[in-house]
């Protein structure tokens, strides 16, 4: 029997943004210490488990493939995300990372892939590998290309309006649902569900 799940974008919804050195923008975090979780993201998460909705974390995460960071580090980094989540009694079912970028610098990591987020493929693969009923789920994110990532697979989308984030967003991509935080966004999708 398919299964329904909630995918879910990891920086600027789970875990708070930091200020990139160079631009000033706000991105992923790019060091362990600098990683910390957004307030009610955890209880939020925790929500969703407890109404038996599938967890997916799906994030493109590109700094190893711009020499900005190693792989160790990169993962070192999903590794306390998902420390942090554990210590709040909250365990994804899948978490997925593309770590591919199409101006990487990096061999193996560079060029176009089917993984990168607006393109649906990590929704797409663990949807197959865990049976997930793709028109019953839901895509949660803070930037278009999650948006347009989580229509591409036939997912219904929430749009978590975060101030950092704004730049990663043109506002021509619609959601289904807007929310100021992930407990918006999840109080959405249960409220939807009733």
């Amino acid at each position: 029997m398919s299964s329904r799940a909630v995918f879910v974008d990891r920086d600027g919804v789970i875990n708070a943004l930091v200020a990139d050195r160079s631009s000033g923008l706000l991105e992923s975090p790019l060091a362990v210490a600098d990683v910390t979780l957004i307030e009610g993201a955890a209880a939020a998460l925790a929500r969703l488990e407890g109404a038996g909705w599938t967890l997916v974390g799906v994030s493109n995460q590109p700094a190893a493939a711009k020499g900005a960071l190693s792989l160790d580090e990169l993962h070192a980094i999903q590794t306390r995300v998902l420390e942090l989540l554990s210590a709040e009694g909250v365990r994804f079912d899948d978490f997925r990372l593309c770590l591919h970028h199409p101006d990487g610098v990096v061999a193996g990591l560079s060029g176009a892939c089917d993984c990168r987020k607006p393109a649906p493929g990590m929704l797409l693969d663990a949807a197959s590998a865990a049976d997930i009923e793709l028109e019953a789920s839901w895509m949660i994110g803070d930037t278009d290309a999650d948006l347009l990532a989580g229509r591409a697979a036939g997912c219904r989308t929430v749009l978590v309006r975060n101030p950092g984030s704004a730049h990663k967003r043109a506002g021509d991509v619609l959601a289904d649902v807007v929310a100021g935080d992930l407990a918006g966004a999840v109080a959405e999708i249960l409220r939807d569900e009733e």
